[in-house]
């Protein structure tokens, strides 16, 4: 079994691949892969295995073939066309890139021989090329019984059902029949219309809508720059070409979904247990079950997202509408001449953009997110209203033409309804050596969260804040036993973090806090269990002199 999994690893699969395939834990997969020089020293003693155990695939057609793998789930994933003369044809041009400028004789014919061995390889004889449209409605209606089957056995409820999916949104793109589209070039300062966010909307069965998860080329951008990214209505994150990659999932996993989840649970009174339900998009992880042990995944069968994806029922293509309509009523809302059209989306900035979201993310009705389970789902959805997608979205596209008509564009409904559906075209093949590249760095865990830890300077800090918010309360309160019953209470809540920050400070041996102790202080507001503050900085004092202000007032 290690051998096999040393094999497939050194061969280019994914351990994400190798885990599933072999129905183990991610963190079972890596494990091994840890320790496979030591796995592989002891295999070359047994006859027979040192051939196998050594031999890995190298060279041009070897990397070709991983991001041809990218390229493929990509493609899958955009619900583009897919036959082998057209996955010839792209592995031939992603071979040609990476040979130019590389001295090597290697030659590769993309055979329908080598498309065999490719597909056994990577495990992809089960991805439908074309014409395979019967076996992917069996595979749905298969995964439907099953699933059925998990949610009785489990004995999961609606509010414990919850689906997501990511969909790339253009948000500043313009029909391309407009005035505004063509002259976007000549336009100083306009920015491309091809800039994206990307999004990861989803809900529950019974209609509760999560946050979303926006991820931005720019980690600062200067839209945002006072703003305090805890106060935005998406969960913003950054990535260079705006892609969803694991690690971003995991960290959207961990610090915004569990906890929004586990909230709405416990004021529903419902047990947190949850089923989450995703498709086998890249950027998706294969071990969400390691990471929470009330979270259980299900991942919908290869080639099924397009028919078996809830938010692709209508929630998704309901939003992309809302948000047309939106931007295009807030710059009704501003122009008076087609000037000002064009001032009004040179300044259309990444924070407008984030509210125009969040504006179009309330408008998808809780009718909508139930409706979007009715057809998939045996249990539960028997009560809710049947959903017209179409007629839904068609209502909004139409209100969108009237407003675009009011900015002189002169469009049509056609005009509207391909740009909510708009999707770009295939990666480049620079773009996919990006990708490769994010995904290798993930998997040999190079690229880790920032471990959180509490340090004797940071909580000094949050405690002179506080400190200085209650001299103000203070001062602004004429209540003195309103004041008081406060000052006691946050005083209670800050002794866990007071207990820690003595610890930190016995153990570090630290001699001074600059800044923050002072030798004279007009009052000190959490009491007995909290930091005392200065009005301005004294200076450094020593050890003894610190245990006196910390017991003083």
């Amino acid at each position: 079994m290690k051998v096999k999994i040393i094999n497939d690893y050194e061969a280019g699969k994914k351990v994400n691949a190798i885990a599933q395939d072999l129905n183990l834990a991610h963190s079972t997969i890596s494990t091994i892969l840890k320790d496979k020089e030591r796995v592989k020293e002891a295999v070359k003693t047994s006859t027979g295995f040192k051939a196998i155990i050594t031999r890995q695939r190298k060279g041009l057609i070897h990397d070709m073939e991983k991001l041809l793998v990218i390229w493929f789930d990509d493609q899958i994933q955009k619900r583009m066309p897919m036959s082998l003369s057209i996955i010839q044809a792209k592995a031939l041009s992603i071979f040609k890139t990476l040979k130019a400028g590389e001295e090597s004789t290697e030659t590769f014919t993309a055979s329908h021989g080598w498309f065999q061995k490719f597909c056994h390889r990577f495990n992809l004889h089960n991805r439908s090329v074309s014409g395979e449209a019967a076996s992917a409605d069996v595979a749905a209606e298969t995964f439907l019984d099953q699933f059925d089957k998990i949610i009785e056995k489990g004995g999961y409820c609606p509010e414990q059902i919850f689906n997501v999916d990511e969909t790339r949104l253009f948000w500043k793109k313009m029909p391309e029949r407009s005035y505004i589209h063509k002259e976007a070039k000549t336009m100083p300062g306009f920015k491309a219309f091809k800039d994206r966010v990307t999004l990861l909307l989803g809900g529950n069965v019974t209609g509760f809508k999560l946050k979303p998860l926006l991820i931005y080329r720019s980690e600062n951008p200067r839209a945002l720059k006072n703003v305090s990214m805890h106060t935005l209505p998406v969960y913003y994150r950054a990535n260079n070409k705006a892609w969803l990659t694991q690690a971003l999932f995991g960290d959207w996993f961990n610090n915004c979904f569990t906890p929004s989840v586990k909230h709405y649970c416990l004021k529903k009174g419902v047990p947190f247990k949850i089923i989450l339900l995703l498709d086998n998009a890249p950027g998706h992880p294969q071990h969400l079950d390691d990471l929470h042990p009330d979270v259980k995944a299900v991942y919908l069968p290869k080639n099924t997202t397009a028919i078996l994806q809830p938010m692709d029922q209508g929630a998704i293509a309901t939003f992309k509408a809302y948000y047309l309509r939106t931007t295009f009523s807030k710059a009704v809302a501003t122009t008076e001449n087609n000037e000002v059209t064009r001032d009004f989306w040179i300044s259309y900035n990444i924070l407008e953009c984030i509210k125009n979201i969040a504006s179009a993310w309330e408008g998808v009705t809780e009718k909508c997110m139930q409706g979007i389970w009715k057809k998939w789902l045996k249990h539960f959805v028997h009560t809710s209203e049947a959903f017209d997608k179409d007629e839904h979205v068609n209502l909004i596209n139409q209100t969108t033409v009237e407003l675009a008509n009011e900015l002189n564009f002169e469009v049509a409904l056609q005009d509207i309804k391909e740009l909510v559906e708009y999707t770009e075209g295939e990666l480049s093949t620079e773009d996919l050596i990006e990708l490769e590249a994010q995904q290798h760095l993930e998997e040999e865990g190079r690229i880790e969260e920032v471990p959180k830890n509490f340090t004797a300077k940071g909580l000094a800090g949050v405690f002179s804040k506080v400190n200085a918010a209650m001299l103000e309360l203070e001062a602004m309160d004429p209540i003195v036993e309103r004041f008081t019953k406060v000052e006691r209470q946050i005083s209670e809540f800050l002794r866990c973090y007071r207990e820690i920050y003595e610890a930190k400070k016995k153990m570090t041996k630290q001699t001074t806090l600059s800044g923050f102790f002072s030798k004279t202080t007009p009052r000190t507001h959490i009491t007995s269990s909290s930091i005392s503050t200065s009005s301005s900085p004294g200076p450094s004092t020593s050890p003894d002199q610190n245990s006196d202000d910390d017991t003083r007032g």
